[in-house]
């Protein structure tokens, strides 16, 4: 009697299980968004990074922003006033996300730069990246937060 039952319990328990071959995990997109400029940061003489508060122009209402699509385009938006006017110097370009490495590219005048952000820290709301100043070689920090 008790193999009938183990028998009868093991088969049912085979059948009530759900096959997981159509479930699909979709991970979370954490970098689409307008990021907004809060912090700027550099290494300091005792090997700290040093942060301080990232001043947008006064005259403009705009701050300036990082806009990734999750189409791989990015808007990056940079305001300052001129003559009492507002200007923005927009770029516009693609992006990929390889390992920890965020790579803004754009085309200027037929040609490819690209600029390499390190990802520190990710979270919905923060994100944390470093980055190699092109013209003084000096290592730049950045925090910027998620416009919600």
């Amino acid at each position: 009697m008790r193999k009938i039952l183990f028998v009868f319990l093991t088969f049912a328990v085979l059948l009530s299980c759900e096959s997981d071959d159509g479930i699909t995990y979709t991970q979370p997109d954490y970098l689409s968004g307008k990021w907004i400029v809060k912090e700027i940061g550099a290494i300091n003489q005792q090997n700290v990074v040093v942060y301080n508060e990232f001043v947008n122009d006064p005259f403009c209402e705009e701050k300036d922003n990082l806009i990734l699509s999750n189409d791989f385009t990015f808007q990056e938006n940079s305001f300052e006033s001129e003559n009492s006017v507002c200007q923005n110097s927009q770029t516009n370009g693609t992006y990929v996300l390889e390992n920890n490495t965020l790579i803004l590219s754009r085309s200027v005048n037929g040609q490819t730069i690209t600029l390499p952000l390190t990802i520190i820290s990710l979270t919905y709301e923060i994100v944390t990246v470093s980055f190699t100043e092109t013209e003084t070689g000096e290592l730049i920090f950045m925090k910027l937060e998620k416009e919600l």
